[in-house]
């Protein structure tokens, strides 16, 4: 017993250093007022068939004090702040090991406050005394589990240092809890269940509260000196001085790029001439080899996004070396790929390569000497006491800048490049349209001195024309009933009347009517917004007379009287 108590003592100064958390607060205060015995959630004894339950109150009795006393509309957010209560052990349902509030007659009961999860953490200890204490009680009622044999099993191992005390206690609770009511006992023994059940849940039930096994230590903070908070503040000086960048300046180049880039990406603008991603042909990869003779004009393109991407290009590599060739600064770009062989080849023989580079391109009287500048050549002198593959940073960085400032830009412009665009391969499919509109059949010219066609030099728009109408030999030709902007029957259209204003002129491309010998009519087409007037003349009783519509692009209009089989 003395072991006991103290063991005890020990465990509760253990909890009262642990801070407790502010969640469990927030819950225990809600669950005092469930349980006022005036204003909270109606607890009295449940019947259910010929037994009584005692101190259970039913799920949807609960739900509704949530809703009332919360000012919550929405049920299920009532159901779910209940559940979450359950979970955590306030409360359990009496005859089910699921604990979860079910908005119907189910019955619950409270957990009493020597169980709630915020006033001790159980140990090893506690949990064998409870499965000791069930196993010398009946065994209809009281069984274990499976799940609790091998955990009793493995606790007897584990605690058999002082497992004959384990078994005292046990035997102790047991004959204490005989002398109590059969009413309490029926309580203590429920709640204790569900105390356990939450605490040491059983296999593949997720418990709430499961703490890390890492303790949290709380270190005490040690007084900083005057020499520590100097060099803070000295470093909080500096990051404040130091650029930013607005996250709308990084948004706004992020969108340009993109726009830049829309035009050369193969899942935007759609792999040419196929996209293989999505079929088995592999020409796109075969034309966008690293090294090809003849580029497609995408890839050309390409390189005038930026100096980058040229470089970043083999075959732009290439291209770009033919040009400072004839420009007489090949040795910019010779120096800028043997920097970049230095940054990624082997560490092996570095201070060798970097010796080479400097004889080649930055000595006095060097065969391949580069344009630096003073400060510069101090800076890699300075670096090559100790030379690494990042000695020539500072002359890479300054070549670039020439060759991005005056060599590329020349290269752009040059005939170099527009013999590139004019000589690649053209991998885009012109897309195809059907030509509404347009007639199929070929026509044939008109006899000499029949037709009288307008000039082809005048235009339909902004011009005025006239159109002289002439007869043709009076020969019987059959209807086709084709047009070129509809294929309805022409022939039962009415007749329009002699003075016609119409802002459009229908004509028929196929059709064969005879005109009377003395019919002249002129058609005057506006010019801007000037009114467009249709003077016309009687036409013959056997003659179809249609309203004339000539588009407004069309060049040479010609009559369809005029025209010859």
């Amino acid at each position: 017993m003395t072991r006991s108590v103290k063991s005890n003592a020990m465990d509760q100064s253990k909890q009262e250093d642990v801070p407790r958390e502010l969640v469990f607060s927030k819950m225990e205060r809600l669950i005092r007022e469930m349980q006022n015995p005036e204003t909270g959630v109606p607890v009295r004894s449940q019947k259910l068939f010929l037994t009584s339950i005692p101190c259970a109150f039913m799920g949807y009795d609960l739900v509704e004090w949530l809703m009332d006393r919360l000012d919550i509309e929405d049920i299920a957010e009532a159901i779910h702040i209940a559940n979450i209560l359950c979970q955590h052990g306030y409360f359990f349902p009496v005859n089910d090991t699921k604990f979860a509030l079910k908005d119907d007659s189910t019955l619950y009961r409270f957990q009493t406050p020597y169980f709630w999860p915020s006033n001790h953490q159980p140990d090893n200890t506690d949990y064998a005394i409870f499965l000791m204490k069930r196993t010398l009680k009946n065994k209809q009622k009281h069984g274990l589990e499976d799940y609790e044999q091998e955990a009793l099993a493995r606790l007897k191992k584990l605690l058999c240092h002082k497992w004959e005390f384990v078994c005292m206690q046990a035997e102790e609770q047991v004959n204490l809890a005989k002398e109590r009511k059969k009413t309490d006992k029926i309580v203590l023994d429920s709640q204790e269940k569900a105390y356990w059940l939450v605490q040491r849940p059983p296999p593949g039930i997720f418990s709430c509260l499961e703490r890390s096994p890492i303790a949290n230590k709380q270190t005490t903070k040690k007084a900083k000196t005057k020499e520590e908070l100097k060099k803070r503040v000295e470093f909080f000086k500096q990051y404040i001085c130091k650029p930013r960048t607005r996250l709308r300046q990084v948004l706004e180049s992020l969108i340009l790029r993109c726009k830049e880039y829309a035009d050369f990406d193969p899942f935007i603008s759609g792999a040419q001439p196929s996209n293989p991603w999505i079929s088995d042909d592999t020409t796109l990869w075969h034309l966008n080899n690293d090294l090809v003779e003849t580029p497609t004009e995408k890839r050309v393109k390409r390189w005038t996004i930026s100096l980058e991407e040229l470089l970043a290009d083999p075959t732009g590599v290439v291209e770009f070396e033919v040009y400072l060739r004839k420009e007489y600064s090949y040795e910019n770009i010779r120096f800028w790929k043997a920097v970049q062989g230095l940054k990624r080849g082997s560490q092996t023989g570095i201070a060798d390569r970097v010796k080479d580079i400097y004889e080649e391109f930055l000595a006095a009287g060097a065969p391949c000497e580069v344009n630096l500048d003073s400060k510069t050549v101090e800076v890699t002198q300075e670096l090559m006491r100790s030379p690494s593959r990042y000695t020539f940073d500072a002359a890479q960085e300054h070549v670039f800048s020439l060759m991005k400032k005056d060599s590329y830009a020349r290269f752009l412009r040059s005939d170099h490049y527009k013999n590139l665009i004019r000589n690649a391969q053209q991998t885009a499919q012109k897309k195809k349209f059907f030509n509404f509109g347009a007639s199929t059949r070929k026509k044939s010219s008109p006899a000499a001195g029949t037709s009288k066609r307008r000039n082809s030099g005048s235009h339909m728009t902004n011009s005025t024309v006239d159109l002289s109408l002439t007869r043709q030999p009076s020969v019987e030709r059959p209807f086709t009933g084709k047009h070129s902007h509809s294929t309805s029957d022409l022939q039962d259209l009415e007749t329009p009347s002699d003075k016609l204003s119409c802002s459009r002129l229908s004509s028929p491309s196929v059709s064969r009517d005879r005109v009377n010998d003395t019919v002249r009519s002129t058609l005057q087409v506006p010019r801007g917004s000037q009114r467009m007037e249709h003077s016309s003349s009687s036409l013959d009783e056997t003659s179809s007379n249609l309203s004339l519509a000539v588009p407004r692009r069309t060049r040479n209009l010609v009559a369809p009287w005029e025209l010859e089989d």
